[in-house]
């Protein structure tokens, strides 16, 4: 989850626009995708449109570890809803802190040189603020304004497009 939280940072970072756009949350562990988070800790029979996940996903058999189905990719052609941008950005986190453990990421994520936009939600959960976030990568007021306006109507054609998921 935090390899995959790394990497919507990544790309907000580096192109003012996220690689999935799942809504973002502090919790006690570090920062999360509140969605992503919670397809991956539910069972099919608590999700509600989420066909599409459980093509790819399998359950969890472990209690731990999540992953793609068998046989389901068996290309990067498969992987076409990724482009040659997001492909670079999961290729240079993998890089840079797939080596690292759990506790390394959660220390990272954790300090705020690294990711000032994450707060302790002492033992809850705390929606993460766009605007801090971005503030803290250098954005202008005006950049932050039009990013976020770019994000609301990319969200509005999704939900007109596909089903969301529910829980």
């Amino acid at each position: 989850m935090k390899l995959m939280y790394l990497a919507e940072r990544a790309s907000y970072q580096q192109f003012g626009a996220p690689l999935v756009g799942d809504s973002l949350y502090s919790l006690p562990h570090g920062p999360v995708m509140s969605t992503t988070l919670s397809l991956i800790n539910s069972v099919a029979e608590e999700r509600e449109g989420g066909d599409y996940w459980d093509s790819l996903i399998a359950e969890r058999t472990d209690g731990k570890y999540m992953c793609l189905r068998e046989g389901k990719i068996k290309s990067t052609e498969d992987l076409l809803y990724l482009s040659e941008a997001d492909c670079e950005i999961l290729e240079k986190v993998w890089s840079d802190f797939g080596g690292l453990s759990a506790i390394k990421l959660r220390a990272y994520t954790h300090d705020p040189d690294n990711c000032p936009e994450w707060e302790d939600p002492n033992g809850s959960s705390r929606p993460i603020s766009l605007d801090t976030m971005l503030t803290s990568m250098g954005y202008s007021p005006d950049a932050i304004e039009i990013i976020c306006n770019n994000i609301a109507q990319m969200a509005a054609t999704n939900a007109s497009l596909k089903p969301q998921v529910r829980f």
